[in-house]
């Protein structure tokens, strides 16, 4: 018995209850993610607590596809109308699937791109941790 998994995880039985239309892929990276994120009409991520970045739905929309997801933590400030959707319920992610099938592939990454720019990320986590090497202790 694998302890901490609950019988759904251990058995796969979310991966089984899904229709041959969805196929899960298992853990991917590097250029299979890539290709799997960029030939996506959508990234579904429907978080449940106060994520404070969500580096995922930022690597979706550099691929150029939309995020629907739920309006916690950042994803306010990192989804805008050109990246993606929010929804709390069923019907709002099935409107939310509809809207985003008209977004724009290239304005959707081209809006991450200008918002998330990569230099700018690395200068920031550089700062960050050259503060913390000289004392200041993170709130």
């Amino acid at each position: 018995k694998l302890l901490g998994r609950s019988r759904t995880r251990r058995e796969g039985v979310f991966f089984k209850s899904l229709s041959r239309r969805y196929r899960f892929n298992g853990v991917v990276d590097g250029d299979d993610k890539l290709r799997l994120l960029g030939a996506s009409k959508a990234f579904l991520n429907p978080i449940a607590w106060e994520e404070p970045f969500g580096n995922a739905p930022v690597e979706a929309m550099l691929c150029g596809t939309p995020v629907l997801t739920t309006a916690r933590g950042a994803l306010p400030e990192t989804v805008d109308t050109d990246t993606g959707r929010f929804f709390e319920s069923d019907e709002e992610f099935a409107e939310g699937l509809a809207e985003v099938a008209d977004l724009c592939m290239r304005k959707c990454r081209e809006s991450a791109a200008d918002r998330f720019p990569i230099a700018k990320t690395a200068k920031a986590y550089l700062e960050l941790y050259a503060r913390i090497l000289d004392g200041e202790a993170l709130p």
